[in-house]
């Protein structure tokens, strides 16, 4: 009686087996992306640039190089408390 072959021959039908089963596992797993959530607000930043008014920006920057720009300190302070209180 030979139990040596017997042995191999099971070992090698399990390491094909498992062979074959590794491969269809590989190909039947598909790829996943996630997109961070830093990565969708840069998204719609980018996005909304088309919506600024291009003319009033030129503006602020002709008046901020003519050094005729004035910033209302009391509405700015008002905006930041409105903002840190959450209301806009």
């Amino acid at each position: 009686m030979k139990i040596g072959s017997v042995t191999s021959n099971l070992i090698n039908n399990v390491y094909k087996t498992n062979k074959v089963d590794q491969l269809n596992k590989k190909q039947n797993r598909s790829d996943t992306i996630e997109i961070s959530d830093e990565a969708k607000y840069l998204n719609k930043v980018s996005e909304s640039r088309g919506e600024m008014d291009i003319e009033k920006i030129k503006d602020l920057k002709r008046r901020i190089e003519n050094n005729t720009y004035k910033i209302d300190s009391k509405a700015l302070a008002r905006k930041m408390i409105e903002k840190m209180k959450g209301e806009i």
